[in-house]
């Protein structure tokens, strides 16, 4: 694993940054019959290189990165064997269309924190065609508000910067007691998302949950963004934000958190993870949600930014041991804020 992480390191140093598209765990790019491996024809996946000797490294090691996993993944939540085609995290309306199927009428309400323009790359637009649904979506570029309100007239867009301190407010009408149901809650604002989430988990219930999770950081550690005022100007400072690891929480973070206010985990993939209430659960019989973390984790395709995968495999199959592993995460961090921010923002990290 350390000639895997030096390679990483070295594209690190020669491209500027790290983003990545692949699979977390190498050996879903090979053929144990032929002995070859498949490449991506993506941009930023793995070169052959690095992705030979990451092969490589995965098959001298694979009993001990087995029993690393094994002992991590004692601590899941999930105990449900991962689906990666159950859900589209890309198009959230063939879930409240299954809902829909199994007896939980749609409610044609939703909030859309992060909107963008409600339409180009959003998972939610088919859903709010589909169902003619009403709701709230916020998002601070001016010109993506203008065009959200045109593709959906129906939706009121609250165009400003939100924060733990205002979303509440933005929301209206759809802050009620008892909580108004929604069908959908998506939090996308490649920041603080788990802060401003766990403002509005208090607040309302949606059926499902679709929030951004930063795909470097592996269970078990859960590690999140905070709110700070001025790091909106910091990473509007990049000429691509592709370059900021300091983005959003970790799968497990979110799987904690969301545990807490009655919600299942389902689904991991790209930047996004899915959520759906214990209410209903029998909409995926026979599956038993919530799905094993760990598994998902491991059979995921992710959409990373800022982090090399040769730390993101060494955190996940070869540290053992979290007391070691979490002071390195957390050096990561540090080390990049001060070398890029000239400070430290704040973040939450524990194992």
């Amino acid at each position: 694993m350390a000639r895997l992480l030096t390679l990483a390191l070295v594209a690190l140093l020669r491209n500027g940054c790290a983003t990545y598209k692949g699979f977390i765990n190498p050996l879903k790019h090979y053929n144990p019959e032929t002995g070859r491996f498949w490449l991506l024809n993506l941009t930023d996946s793995e070169p052959a290189e690095e992705l030979s000797v990451a092969i490589e490294d995965f098959l001298s090691h694979k009993d001990e990165y087995r029993d690393t996993l094994a002992r991590s993944s004692a601590r899941r939540i999930g105990s449900e064997r991962c689906h990666p085609t159950l859900v589209d995290t890309q198009n959230i309306w063939p879930t409240v269309d299954r809902f829909r199927s199994a007896g939980f009428p749609v409610l044609g309400r939703y909030i859309n924190i992060g909107a963008h323009d409600g339409q180009n790359d959003d998972p939610l637009f088919e859903y709010a065609t589909q169902a003619g649904a009403i709701g709230v979506a916020v998002e601070r570029d001016p010109e993506r508000c203008e065009r959200h309100r045109q593709a959906l007239p129906n939706v009121r867009v609250a165009c400003e910067a939100v924060t733990p301190q205002n979303v509440l407010a933005l929301m209206g009408e759809l802050v009620t007691e008892p909580p108004t149901w929604v069908d959908v809650l998506k939090v996308d604002i490649d920041s603080y998302d788990c802060p401003v989430l766990e403002v509005l988990l208090g607040a309302v219930r949606a059926r499902v949950v679709l929030v951004e999770a930063n795909p470097s950081i592996p269970p078990p550690y859960q590690w999140a963004m905070l709110h700070h005022p001025e790091l909106w100007d910091f990473f509007n400072s990049f000429h691509s934000p592709e370059e900021v690891p300091i983005r959003g929480c970790s799968l497990a973070y979110e799987v904690d958190l969301l545990r807490r206010f009655g919600y299942d985990f389902v689904a991991f993939g790209g930047h996004d993870a899915i959520f759906t209430h214990s209410s209903v659960r029998e909409a995926w019989h026979p599956l038993r949600p919530p799905m094993d973390e760990f598994d998902c984790y491991n059979e995921a395709f992710i959409a990373a930014n800022g982090i090399p995968i040769g730390k993101t495999r060494r955190w996940f199959f070869e540290m053992n041991d979290t007391q070691e592993a979490l002071p390195e995460i957390w050096a990561f961090f540090a080390d990049w804020m001060q070398a890029n921010a000239r400070r430290l923002f704040p973040f939450a990290l524990r194992g």
